[in-house]
Formats: structure tokens, C-alpha cells, sequence
């Protein structure tokens, strides 16, 4: 590998660890559970492209947003690559090439310039894309077979969800005349509202993760005012949505860590 080339895969790692996401991992050191982890966060890398597409052609934080939708391209691919090269089973491989025959048409929309009339389309690839991501993650689920799968796949469709509620909501404050929005963001606040009740319930395995649901919960109750608000606020929605998708990503890979014996 020559110097440029081994500099920019230093500087993207960087990039990507600044965003609080996930490090690349050597491929052949990927664990059953980090692979599990790494299907998940497919779902949430979708929905944050759109988010940005979003925040970009609304005028919201756009430096940021762009940083942090070009990251995102950068690591889904990653990822897919990543997730090809393990170990799984025909039914899994057959889904992640569809996964592929998705992406393949969302790069060039979410990577064109932001155009209204355009955000429609954007928004109902990106829920073909997390759909098919989804489908993913269970055959990950039901390929470890372990509780700790079940676990990083419930809570990180929280973390999904704190880019989904934003995804919808940049939407809405932007104007974009879209089929549903206003029905998918309230149905997306429920569903969020819902497993976290769903997670304090089962109790957590440790003070680690019991102390990231406490926090989690918190940053909730306090986006719930700004989504109750008759006045858009989505500087303050997209930091809220940024500090519960970390505490959220931080809390899946404590699960990712814990043995099946430790739920």
C-alpha cells in the first residue's frame, strides 16, 4: 500500500471515530456478535444519509451534515464489503446482494445535489434500503441464535430510530410533500417511546448499560418537548438526534460485548 493511500484510510478512520459510529475491524478478527453489530448499524448509516440530504437542502448545519453524509457513504460500504466477507450462509448472502442492488440506486440520489421535488424519492428508497438492512440483521440474529444478538438487534433499532425521527422531521421542516411523513415521524416517536420502555423492563445486564438507558432517556424526555413544539427547531432536534444515536451506539456495543449467559 503506498503512503497517499495508507494516509487517507488513516484520516477516514479518524473521520469515523470523531463521528462516535464504529472503528473498522480487522476482517478476520469479526466476531459473530460484532458482525451482528455492524448489520444493525447498516439500518442506521441509511437513514442518515437522508437525514443529512435533508438538513443540507433545508440549510440546517450543513457543513456538518455533509462531513457527515459523506462519512456515512464511505462507511456502509465499508461495512457491506465487511459483511460479505464473513462467514453466514446462503439465505444471508442472497440478502445482502439485494441489499447491494438497493444501494446501488440510493448513493447517486442521496449524493446529488438536495432538490425538493427530489426528497420524495429519497425518502422511499431509504425505507427500501433500511427495510432490506433490516432483513439483514435478523438472519444475523437467527444465524448467532444467542440472546445477546436479540439484544444488540432491539436496542439498535433505537439507535436507528433516533436518525429515523430526525430523518422525518428535517423532512417536515423542510417542507417536503411527501406520502405518510407526518404519519411515519408520529409512528417513529412511538416506536422509540415503546422499546425504550420495552429495554428498562427487561432490566439492564450491567451498570454500564443501565447508566446508558438513564442517559438515553433523558436526551428522550428532552427531544419529546422539541418534537411537541408548534415551531420547527431542527438545529436543536439534529444535536439531540447526534448525542442519543452516540449514547445508543455506545450501549449496543456494551450488549455486542456481553456474553449470552450475561441476559
Amino acid at each position: 500500500m503506498d503512503e497517499d493511500t495508507e494516509l487517507i484510510k488513516r484520516c477516514l478512520q479518524t473521520a469515523l471515530l470523531s463521528l462516535g459510529l464504529l472503528s473498522f475491524v480487522c476482517w478476520a478478527e469479526m466476531a459473530p456478535l460484532e458482525a451482528m453489530n455492524m448489520a444493525g448499524l447498516q439500518r442506521s448509516l441509511g437513514q442518515i444519509m437522508a437525514k443529512d440530504y435533508m438538513m443540507i437542502g433545508s440549510d440546517v448545519k450543513v457543513d456538518d451534515a455533509t462531513k457527515q453524509l459523506n462519512t456515512s457513504v464511505a462507511l456502509f460500504e465499508d461495512h457491506h464489503a465487511k459483511l460479505k466477507a464473513h462467514p453466514t450462509n446462503d439465505e444471508v448472502r442472497a440478502a445482502l446482494a439485494q441489499v447491494e442492488v438497493i444501494w446501488t440506486a440510493y448513493r447517486g440520489m442521496v449524493t446529488a445535489k438536495p432538490d425538493k421535488a427530489q426528497a420524495p424519492a429519497v425518502l422511499a428508497k431509504a425505507e427500501e434500503l433500511v427495510k432490506q438492512a433490516q432483513h439483514v440483521t435478523d438472519l444475523f440474529e437467527k444465524h448467532n441464535g444467542d440472546a445477546a444478538s436479540h439484544s444488540i438487534n432491539r436496542s439498535g433499532w433505537n439507535r436507528v430510530l433516533t436518525q429515523r425521527t430526525a430523518m422525518f422531521y428535517m423532512a417536515r421542516a423542510w417542507g417536503v410533500q411527501a406520502p405518510n411523513l407526518d404519519a411515519n415521524f408520529e409512528a417513529s416517536v412511538k416506536e422509540f417511546d415503546a422499546i425504550m420502555k420495552e429495554l428498562q423492563a427487561a432490566g439492564a445486564p450491567n451498570d454500564e448499560i443501565a447508566a446508558a438507558l438513564r442517559k438515553t432517556d433523558a436526551r428522550w424526555q428532552f427531544a419529546s418537548k422539541a418534537f411537541a413544539s408548534k415551531e420547527f427547531v431542527p438545529t436543536i432536534v439534529a444535536v439531540n438526534a447526534e448525542s442519543m444515536f452516540r449514547q445508543l451506539n455506545e450501549m449496543t456495543r456494551l450488549y455486542a460485548g456481553l456474553k449470552g449467559d450475561q441476559l
